[in-house]
């Protein structure tokens, strides 16, 4: 599991064409739990920033 910021991600909606749906379902959990972290698996974030990565549009985590 990897531990992601939710500001970083869920918070810019110009990432959720790229962020795969398990990963935004837990970033979007998070968020309405008013976690500052999310726990996703990492083989969704290393899809996740490989997305981001290939759109020019990879935060700084």
């Amino acid at each position: 599991m990897v531990e992601v910021n939710v500001d970083k991600f869920y918070s810019n909606r110009a990432l959720y064409p790229f962020i795969p749906e398990a990963v935004f379902d837990a970033l979007e959990a998070a968020y309405l739990s008013g976690n500052e972290c999310a726990r996703i698996p990492e083989e969704e974030y290393n899809t996740m920033m490989s997305n981001l990565k290939r759109a020019n549009l990879c935060p700084v985590q």
